[in-house]
């Protein structure tokens, strides 16, 4: 895509949690959450983000929003460097970038109404008040399938449901540009899964939105995202333009893959266990950070760390022989291999 479509550029982004010990309470070390990651997130597309639990996928959600800062990189919106910008100019930009947190219990006030929750900033950024600030809401709410009977209660009276749709009312307030959506879909049961996922894509075209789709759930990711990017350790490891269920290039990627259940019984024991357990971000492996686990892994692998590199469509992978492994699972995994042998 052209660079004047480019909404979010990300440049070398890091974000390290300093770790004291001692009596004096000295840095002894550092939490490597997000380690030199870029990427591009164009305007009207989702870009997918997975990867298993403390891989820094949230983390990096957050950096890009400024809700933590940076340890080093560049975060462009729209062509401004946000880790440079006043605290004016910040407040100004936090109208266009919100975001759907992963608990929406958590992340609602139980002493305020649904209405003075999702009121609020609209409240805080002078947009409306009393009678118009009612009526805005109402109207938010009616747009995520709430109604006029639900403005006056209290979160704990809403199912889980309900209460991550109050949350998308919410971060829907201030019209934004760009949204977040850590894990939104995490607390809900399957039905209420497809409700939201569709809601958000119904939002989405209506609004012209741009989301950040944070999520370990590959088959809801393959649902909602026209990218995808990989995370492993802090670092991502491949960026897909197309259906990475049919065209993973990295290793880690293709495990992940092989992990999502199928419906299938002929299908059984196809999921390749990766051997031993994801290395502490305290102290990664060096070289490539997968390597410890890989089947394919060679002496170059635990010296040499793989650039992101260009696989051909914008599909970018970080493997030092990405396009020459047949990542094909060998004990069960190869059921086409399988059944042709057997026939």
């Amino acid at each position: 895509m052209a660079s004047a479509n480019i909404l979010i550029e990300v440049k070398n982004l890091k974000k390290y949690y300093p770790l004291s010990g001692g009596v004096f309470r000295k840095v002894v070390g550092y939490v490597r959450a997000v380690d030199d990651i870029s990427f591009d997130i164009y305007k009207g597309e989702t870009l997918g983000l997975v990867g298993e639990s403390g891989c820094g996928k949230t983390t990096a959600g957050r950096t890009i929003l400024r809700l933590v800062p940076a340890t080093a990189g560049e975060i462009f919106f729209e062509g401004e460097d946000i880790n440079k910008m006043s605290r004016g100019d910040l407040h100004r930009l936090r109208r266009n970038m919100s975001i759907i947190f992963q608990d929406p219990m958590a992340s609602l006030d139980p002493r305020l109404t649904i209405k003075n929750a999702v009121g609020e900033p609209l409240l805080v950024n002078g947009i409306a008040r009393g009678h118009r600030l009612r009526n805005m809401v109402l109207e938010l709410l009616e747009k995520v399938g709430l109604s006029e009977d639900h403005l006056n209660r209290f979160p704990h009276e809403f199912s889980g449901g309900q209460r991550q749709r109050v949350c998308i009312a919410r971060a829907l307030a201030l019209r934004p540009k760009f949204v977040v959506m850590d894990e939104p879909t995490s607390s809900t049961d399957v039905s209420v899964q497809a409700q939201t996922l569709n809601l958000m894509k119904d939002l989405q075209q209506e609004f012209d939105l741009t989301y950040l789709f944070i999520s370990h759930n590959l088959s809801v990711v393959k649902h909602m995202s026209d990218r995808v990017a990989v995370m492993y350790l802090g670092k991502i490891v491949e960026l897909t333009p197309t259906d990475i269920f049919e065209d993973a290039m990295h290793p880690y990627s293709a495990a992940l893959v092989s992990a999502v259940p199928v419906p299938d019984p002929s299908l059984r024991g196809r999921a390749e266990i990766l051997a031993g357990e994801v290395p502490s971000p305290i102290n990664p492996p060096s070289g490539c950070r997968f390597h410890p686990r890989c089947r394919f892994a060679t002496e170059r692998c635990s010296e040499e760390i793989p650039e992101l590199r260009d696989m051909g469509n914008g599909h970018m992978v970080a493997c030092h022989y990405a396009g020459e492994l047949d990542l094909r699972y060998k004990e069960g995994l190869n059921v086409e291999s399988n059944a042709a042998a057997e026939a």
